[in-house]
């Protein structure tokens, strides 16, 4: 027995190279089989001969050797009762096999094990097929009902009959989603063997984009060659694929990478924007001020993903610091210097027993498909709490938390999903989380350096395309790096302030006096005895080459600051006792 899962809807490509649904594709593969049986609930129990005189023969045998004939004579007796056993009479007929339609999945799975377990002589070598095998056997937990748990045990028990492998027979039940199936089913000890089929590789694509192209109905822009666009349509199907091709078509349009790329957007977020939100960067590392450093080293990582070695691409990435410091924006930068899949989670939770779990494998599944890619987990401290902390869901947390311990410690996917964890209290996240094999890097993010912020000035001008007569910015630098709690979103409220000062004076461009005015009137908002504490973490949780050069003095003044905070605030530590940042 196998379940089939994932990508199960899209076309495959047969022996012969042409694309075909699933059911047909199994339906070749099972063709030297003397009979294949498909079953759903909506379609009921079907059974697959050629039509030609000898598979009409073995048609004709079949029946006669699982269909027990009953009496018309309107007592009661049905195709159900002849399943149950009722005995042969004078005058019935044969019931066919797709009569078996109406009847419960019970009676048709009672059916499909006396044909599958029948080993005396003469017995047919049968495969099955069931597809929406979650709808037959779903997963319920406590909620499940005596039917749908009736179903998961006899498959359970098809799984491990010995006469079923005995006789050559195959069992194939067919799901979108894994955690959907009966948790019996499952298990290891079931018997029961999961293949996960993905979307399509890059080759696979490329393949479809050649034979696309070869049907000459849609103009490719120049450039658009089938292994560009089978490189930049990962994460898509090839039924999307096709999808995308057919409106061209029908639009008689240019194919164009804009029209690509929208699509590609519009069909992702479709199928995943309920969990999992995918982005677009806008800007590079040219609209990031600062951080030159670690720049390149993120750029020296994009070029061993790309190229290899994979073994120097980071499991995950880390990265802390105060608010404001540029976390997000950086990484997203990042994605786009790279190319990638950008994504950002979302809640994996639901209040219906075992869906949270199913959405957690959608969405790991959905990750795996859109390799290269970029996950952001931003505030990752309250999605990420500790298993010590109390929690009230039945074990839910526990199921998610080693559920996605397991994926991001998986070597196989080091370099094809780069998992960066985004918080402000890195110490609040589960210490499984920040080891390494699953956080290598860990990135502060802190106050600007001295010199950084002439650089911020400069792209948030740039970024927000407001002219300026300002050409030389280290002016303004030296009055900002005098607040000691001045990050690079205060840089950006200032630009932003001026431009509305300017506006307001009637001037289109940003003057040196509306900028002076804007830094003057600038306050700090956040709490500085927090902004501390997160600096102080942020430095004494990370990795060492990856601190600025001046992380040492900005280390002791920060715990210089904290605990002269906590002594004037009587939150000194009692004797033997440690106070809130050890010092």
């Amino acid at each position: 027995m196998f379940i089939l899962w994932g990508n199960i809807y899209d076309l495959q490509r047969n022996l012969r190279g042409e694309y075909v649904p699933l059911r047909r594709f199994l339906d070749e593969i099972f063709e030297q089989r003397d009979v294949i049986m498909h079953y759903s609930l909506s379609g009921g129990l079907h059974a697959a001969f050629l039509p030609t005189e000898k598979e009409k023969e073995k048609e004709e045998k079949f029946r006669s050797r699982y269909f027990v004939k009953h009496q018309k004579d309107g007592a009661g007796s049905s195709a159900v009762d002849a399943l149950k056993g009722g005995a042969q009479k004078v005058g019935a007929e044969t019931k066919t096999i797709s009569e078996l339609a109406g009847n419960s999945p019970l009676d048709v799975l009672k059916f499909c094990e006396k044909v599958l377990c029948d080993d005396s002589n003469g017995h047919f070598e049968c495969a099955l097929i069931i597809d929406f095998a979650h709808n037959v056997a779903p997963n319920q937990g406590g909620g499940q009902n005596i039917a749908d748990r009736t179903n998961a045990e006899l498959l359970e028990c098809l799984a491990r009959d010995e006469r079923i492998k005995k006789n050559g027979h195959t069992v194939v039940l067919l799901t979108p989603t894994l955690a959907g199936l009966n948790e019996g089913l499952r298990s290891t000890q079931s018997g029961v063997v999961a293949i996960r089929v993905p979307k399509p590789d890059e080759t696979m694509r490329t393949a479809r984009w050649a034979c696309l192209e070869a049907e000459n109905g849609v103009e490719f822009a120049p450039g658009l060659s089938p292994e560009f666009l089978g490189r930049i349509t990962n994460g898509l199907s090839l039924n999307q694929i096709d999808s995308i091709y057919r409106l061209a078509k029908e639009d008689q349009a240019v194919l164009t990478l804009g029209h690509i790329k929208q699509k590609k957007q519009e069909i992702l977020q479709t199928e995943f924007g309920d969990r999992i939100r995918i982005k677009v960067p806008k800007w590079g590392f040219d609209h990031f001020g600062g951080k030159e450093e670690l720049k390149r080293y993120m750029l020296e990582i994009r070029d061993y993903v790309l190229h290899g070695p994979l073994r120097r691409v980071p499991m995950g990435i880390l990265a802390s610091g105060p608010p404001g410091t540029g976390k997000t924006f950086f990484f997203e930068c990042w994605a786009y210097e790279c190319g990638f899949n950008f994504v950002e989670l979302r809640n994996m939770r639901s209040k219906w027993v075992g869906e949270s779990e199913e959405i957690a494998e959608r969405i790991f599944a959905a990750l795996d498909d859109l390799s290269p890619v970029i996950v952001v987990e931003d505030e990752a401290d309250q999605s990420e709490t500790s298993r010590d902390a109390p929690v009230g869901d039945t074990g839910v947390s526990n199921r998610l938390r080693q559920m996605k311990f397991m994926f991001t410690s998986d070597p196989k996917r080091r370099g094809k999903v780069i998992w960066v964890r985004i918080s402000n209290r890195a110490d609040l996240i589960d210490e499984a989380y920040k080891r390494e094999g699953r956080s290598d890097d860990t990135i502060p993010f802190l106050m600007p350096e001295p010199e950084e912020y002439a650089d911020i000035f400069r792209v948030m001008f740039k970024r927000y395309e407001i002219p300026t007569s300002v050409t030389d910015f280290s002016r303004f630098a030296e009055l900002v790096k005098a607040k000691i709690y001045c990050t690079g979103a205060s840089v950006e409220w200032m630009v932003l302030e001026a431009d509305k000062y300017a506006g307001r004076q009637g001037r289109d461009k940003v003057e040196e006096e509306d900028l002076l005015r804007a830094i003057d009137d600038w306050e700090m908002k956040l709490n500085p005895r927090e902004v501390d504490r997160q600096t102080i973490v942020a430095i004494e949780g990370s990795s060492k080459s990856l601190r600025p050069k001046n992380w040492e003095q900005m280390l002791a003044e920060a715990k210089q600051r904290f605990h002269g905070r906590c002594s004037s605030s009587n939150l000194t530590a009692a004797p033997g006792e440690k106070t809130p940042i050890e010092p």
